[in-house]
């Protein structure tokens, strides 16, 4: 191919200001052009935080799969009362940061793996160290899911033969409900940013729910009714906000003349489940009360408010709701109408703690313990009894976890038990006092050990002995076996021998309990001491004994002495264990549920104790403060 070389010349020498004219225009063509992108960009992509944090977040791509939703949300339940509580808004964070946000990429491996790494110990801070976008995510997370999961409580009918009688049931988990009550169907897809072209072109930021005309429609979360009545775009409309003020619920459509739930008003707040309206086909119209909607259907959106000035701005952030709903399918609400008034109601009442007076750590150590006992009441002349969990003391602050503290930590607290007048005492001093009435020192605390650890003997017991103070150490008999036989000393990874463990239980400052024989385990086979799915009472009763009642022989065997308490391994628990439990002698247990106890007479009340679970980085006056507060002065 030849070139004209003339025309080349003529372009190249003869033109000089064309050529500048023409490099002028494809500059300023450029700068449109990343304009308009970085436009477009702030519609679909998140506004990712600076260095500050006061700076607010502008955008959420909230793109997590139901199936992800399904599986951490079930995570962060069944960990709730266990050592190890994995909250389902910082594995999702964590996943998060790791795709960049884009959840396609998703492997059930990097879950698993995470969840393995937490379940040794090692804490989330640890983790996402070096995770620029971490802080981002959990704050997005929070927001989207802060009121989702969390303690309520909720009345449940019991079986026929009490005549029908309802019982209140306390629990942890899914405490927000499906919009659509228990009883009617629904059909939707994710129609979450669609195009709509009634009034102005516009994307859809909600998510559609086909369903018949008059169908109840309950509020998805507890919260303030802040909106009500006409909007020409979503007809009649419900708008409640969450106590936290984080997210805000936007219901339309409602149905023509009678839209509201009768007693409903703006500024009343409603729980979780109550039935707020009634479905229709309201909307796309500037007059009041018109049917322009082809198909009856709850519209429902959840709105972000990082920024108050915001809410109400262009800016808006709205959340995909397509798998929320899926997911909340998990919890519907019954619900029966009024034939007098043809007004719907919740079936059953719910309660839960006020979402806005707690904090986003309430379940962590002492906070949690701090909220039980401010928010429990003491049966009457019942004893408080704080019960502190330890697990191993290490100098190298390099290992120090959730479960690892200094040997100086431990003898701060062993001081400032002496120093408030704190006395710890042993599992067969509570039998004694139940049993026989002896009585209790005037404040009582319990100092427990899991798992056997040889540095419990190295660093423990010599400053138990100082401070003439006793403790409960709870052992692992196959590690107990193991240890044995191998008798290696080293206080980072050893476990207590039979020689220590004899040794330990005669000196009268320590008092061996039974963790378990073999079921220490966090697998797939079976999650510590738990009943398995499908496994019937008779079988897990078998199991027990065989474990627990066998290793019960063997401490008897070794120290001359059986263990008086069972110690759940990570906390899980089955309802059935403890009348299994009591069949083979076990006059208590201790769980990992964190609280504080009240004990009494009641031989029932030493099941289950709740404990604290003590970790390194609080001192000793601010872990105890609420728990087992300081010895006030006398004027």
């Amino acid at each position: 191919m030849r070139l004209n070389k003339r025309r080349l010349r003529f372009f190249r020498y003869l033109h000089p200001k064309l050529t500048k004219l023409v490099l002028i225009f494809l500059l300023v063509l450029a700068a449109a052009l990343v304009l308009f992108l970085l436009d477009a960009f702030t519609e679909e992509l998140p506004v990712l935080q600076s260095d500050t944090e006061e700076e607010n977040i502008k955008w959420v791509d909230f793109n997590v799969p139901y199936k992800v939703l399904e599986k951490t949300m079930y995570l962060d339940i069944e960990s709730y009362d266990t050592e190890i509580h994995l909250k389902w808004t910082e594995l999702l964070a964590c996943l998060s940061t790791k795709y960049g946000g884009n959840f396609q990429l998703y492997k059930a491996k990097d879950l698993d793996h995470l969840v393995s790494r937490l379940n040794q110990g090692e804490s989330i801070t640890t983790i996402t160290e070096g995770m620029k976008l971490y802080n981002y995510w959990l704050k997005a997370y929070t927001a989207v899911l802060g009121g989702f999961l969390g303690e309520f409580m909720i009345q449940i009918p019991v079986d026929s033969e009490t005549g029908g009688e309802i019982v209140w049931e306390s629990k942890y988990g899914l405490k927000a409900f499906s919009p659509i009550p228990e009883g009617y169907w629904y059909s939707d897809y994710d129609d979450f940013g669609a195009g709509r072209s009634y009034g102005y072109k516009r994307k859809h930021f909600g998510h559609d729910m086909m369903i018949g005309t008059g169908t109840p429609i309950l509020s998805i979360e507890s919260g303030i009714v802040e909106a009500m009545g006409w909007n020409q775009y979503g007809g009649w409309r419900i708008g409640i906000r969450s106590f936290d003020k984080k997210r805000y619920y936007y219901y339309a459509h409602l149905r023509k003349d009678r839209p509201y739930s009768a007693d409903l008003y703006v500024g009343k707040a409603v729980k979780a489940g109550d039935v707020i309206g009634y479905s229709g086909r309201t909307g796309y119209s500037r007059k009041e009360n018109v049917n322009n909607i082809d198909t009856p259907h709850l519209h429902v959106g959840m709105q972000l408010i990082f920024d108050e000035e915001l809410k109400d701005s262009p800016n808006q952030i709205w959340v995909d709701m397509y798998a929320i709903t899926k997911l909340l399918l998990k919890n519907k609400c019954p619900v029966y109408k009024n034939e007098e008034s043809k007004e719907f109601y919740r079936k059953y009442d719910f309660t839960e703690p006020s979402y806005f007076l707690e904090t986003e750590n309430l379940k962590d150590s002492a906070r949690k313990a701090e909220a039980a006992l401010l928010s429990s009441t003491a049966p009457e002349d019942s004893i408080p009894l704080p019960v502190v969990m330890y697990h191993g003391l290490l100098k190298d602050k390099r290992y120090h976890n959730k479960f690892f503290i200094s040997p100086q930590l431990f003898e701060k607290d062993l001081n400032y038990f002496k120093e408030n007048h704190y006395t710890p005492v042993l599992v067969k001093d509570l039998i004694d006092y139940v049993d026989h009435g002896v009585p209790l020192p005037e404040k009582p605390v319990v100092i427990t050990f899991d798992d056997g650890f040889y540095n419990s003997y190295v660093y423990a017991y010599p400053l138990l002995r100082e401070y003439n103070m006793k403790a409960v150490i709870s052992i692992i008999g196959k590690l107990t076996d193991k240890a044995s036989l191998i008798k290696d000393e080293s206080p980072y990874y050893s476990y207590l021998t039979w020689d220590e463990v004899k040794e330990l239980n005669g000196s009268g400052f320590i008092e061996i309990q039974n963790h378990s024989y073999n079921m220490h385990d966090n697998g797939k086979n079976r999650r510590g001491a738990m009943q398995k799915p499908g496994e019937s009472i008779e079988e897990y009763r078998l199991v027990l004994e065989e474990d627990l009642g066998n290793f019960q022989n063997q401490i008897f065997e070794m120290i001359g002495q059986k263990p008086t308490a069972f110690t759940y391994p990570y906390g899980f628990i089955s309802k059935s264990s403890k009348d299994i439990l009591k069949n083979m002698g076990f006059r208590a247990s201790f769980s990992c549920a964190e609280g504080i106890n009240y004990i009494t007479r009641d031989p029932d009340c030493l099941y289950r104790l709740k404990r604290i679970n003590r970790t390194p980085d609080k001192t000793s006056e601010e872990f105890f403060r609420v728990i087992a507060p300081v010895q006030k002065k006398e004027q």
